[in-house]
């Protein structure tokens, strides 16, 4: 990722996707801020399509709300990429945000509002649906993502909220992330074929109670880039404050 020249952005995206929606590979999209896909909307988005991240732009990120839905299924010669919109030489760590699913799935906190990002409503995830569907991701590349909202609150590669089962998540590769690759806030979602290369925290995260399985898992550490404060490649947190949920 560090050396591939993407083509220029030619679609900028902000604000709400308010109804159904597809993303065409014959285009590239900039996501400008927080994009938010509302609920009951689905966005597609084709296989070979691009998607960078702008960094003039502070926490540049796509967020699918409880109840909305992400079809980006890609193909193993075809993936959907999403990256940053800096040029080579210039990428680096946390240039935008991420990818964020938000779901109606049990989690030990209840209802939570997800890390990195303000305490608005928007942001809230939980509920008590184990099956809830937010869509699919497939040969999927997300890379130089981790926008820093505060100190130990920055938005990771991938962050699962309450996903359900419903939801079909694989073939997925995290690439120089600021924070963890991928991060489950309870949930019920299954993953298999994850890759985690070369990201500064942990590879594999879970929190509040998740309870999907995760299978063919590779992550590949750099000791010059990984996180010094203790990061792991697969942690697991029931509940970070230490509670008996």
């Amino acid at each position: 990722p560090d050396s591939t020249n993407y083509p220029a952005t030619t679609v900028t995206v902000s604000g709400n996707i308010t109804s159904n929606t597809t993303w065409s590979s014959n285009q590239v999209y900039k996501l400008s801020g927080v994009v938010y896909v509302d609920s009951l909307v689905t966005l597609t988005i084709q296989p070979g399509t691009i998607i960078r991240g702008d960094n003039s732009v502070s926490n540049s990120s796509l967020l699918i709300k409880r109840g909305g839905k992400l079809i980006a299924q890609g193909t193993a010669t075809n993936p959907i990429v999403f990256t940053s919109n800096q040029p080579i030489g210039s990428r680096t760590l946390g240039d935008w945000g991420g990818v964020i699913l938000l779901g109606k799935a049990r989690m030990n906190q209840g209802l939570g509002l997800i890390e990195g990002l303000s305490a608005i409503s928007d942001h809230q995830y939980g509920g008590n649906d184990d099956l809830d569907n937010s869509g699919i991701l497939s040969y999927v590349r997300i890379e130089y993502g981790g926008y820093v909202f505060a100190q130990n609150k920055e938005i990771n590669g991938l962050t699962m909220g309450a996903v359900g089962s419903g939801t079909q998540i694989d073939h997925i590769q995290v690439s120089y992330v600021n924070d963890d690759a991928f991060e489950w806030y309870g949930g019920t979602v299954n993953a298999k074929y994850l890759v985690s290369y070369r990201n500064l925290d942990d590879d594999f995260d879970t929190d509040f109670g998740y309870s999907g399985k995760v299978q063919f898992a590779l992550a590949q550490r750099v000791k010059e880039i990984a996180d010094v404060s203790g990061s792991n490649g697969f942690e697991s947190d029931n509940d970070a404050t230490g509670s008996a949920n």
